[in-house]
């Protein structure tokens, strides 16, 4: 079964030297499966407070993108740039050596300046996926963290524009409410929340309403299942997430907008309390639904045909 994976903080995890990652080539190629890893590039915004916090926020970035393209050369990953790179992962046989494939995404366009020719120069170094804001909010949008009452600024919305034109993926899981909505008003492609839950199941600011998750399904995208116990359980119960927590999530979000809009999107390497230890335990989450009588076919929409769809509508060609 192929699988897509469309979040994790394994760059800066790198970058940080942390020990026991979640996601490594050894951990990955132990599931014998043709897999898609989303790599998240992030520079937190407080750095930007710093004595010359632009410039170390930028020498943050340039290093993300050097490991990226280090990583990638290393394991032979095979990345996703164009549409014609995801209908290779699509076709894709199992075989002895399964292929791993990577797409480069980035949380929070901090560093632009108010020009929107740095989404170019992102392109050009290979990002796909693109979400505005991190929690705080910035001159293109609003974070979650900020008053839900403002959303998208003009430019953001030119910024949204942009990125259907050359072909990102938008992504709105650190968007706040406002931002979400403007997001959906002006995007002409699907857009996804790539590493966001149920507000219903766990209410959570970072997860995504009943409402919204209607909105996601109907403009083609997907949301993202995380494996963040807080994002799954509500804090009150005070406990670590587990693999049934996840599969409720699922439950719910398939009940209200069917098995075709939901995804899944680890957060691997930038949480402490998952559901789900690393990615050799991801067939968890397969035998969990299958045990619970989900076709075949579901499953395989959730794991990755359903992010296959949204990419070929969002990709182009190369």
């Amino acid at each position: 079964m192929h699988v897509i994976d469309a979040h994790c903080d394994t760059l800066l995890a790198i970058r940080e030297n942390k020990e026991d990652m979640q996601f490594t080539q050894e951990k990955v190629k132990m599931l014998g499966m043709t897999y898609l890893q989303f790599f998240a590039m992030f520079c937190h915004p407080t750095l930007l407070s710093q004595d010359n916090g632009f410039n170390k926020s930028v020498n943050l970035l340039n290093d993300m993108l050097t490991l990226y393209q280090k990583m990638t050369l290393k394991y032979s990953y095979n990345k996703i740039l164009f549409k014609e790179d995801i209908l290779a992962f699509e076709k894709k046989q199992k075989d002895d050596n399964p292929s791993v494939f990577s797409l480069l995404s980035i949380e929070g366009v901090y560093l632009a300046k108010s020009d929107l020719s740095y989404i170019d120069f992102l392109y050009d170094h290979e990002v796909r996926c693109l979400s505005f804001t991190w929690n705080p909010s910035n001159e293109f949008a609003s974070g979650v963290n900020q008053d839900s009452c403002k959303g998208l600024s003009s430019l953001g919305r030119k910024a949204v524009q942009k990125c259907n034109n050359l072909g990102i993926l938008v992504d709105v899981s650190h968007a706040n409410d406002q931002t979400f909505y403007d997001i959906a008003q002006t995007a002409n492609k699907p857009f996804v929340a790539t590493h966001s839950n149920s507000r219903h199941v766990c209410p959570h600011k970072r997860n995504l309403d009943d409402d919204m998750l209607k909105i996601l399904a109907k403009k083609g995208g997907l949301a993202g299942v995380n494996y963040f116990s807080d994002f799954l359980v509500a804090k009150e119960e005070n406990r670590v997430a587990e693999v049934d927590d996840v599969i409720k999530h699922i439950e719910y979000m398939s009940s209200l907008i069917g098995t075709k809009h939901i995804g899944l999107g680890s957060d691997f390497d930038g949480i402490d309390k998952s559901a789900i230890k690393d990615v050799t335990k991801v067939p968890n989450i397969i035998n969990a639904l299958l045990k619970l009588n989900y076709k075949e076919e579901d499953v395989k929409d959730i794991c990755s045909k359903n992010m296959i769809r949204v990419l070929k509508e969002v990709l182009n060609e190369g």
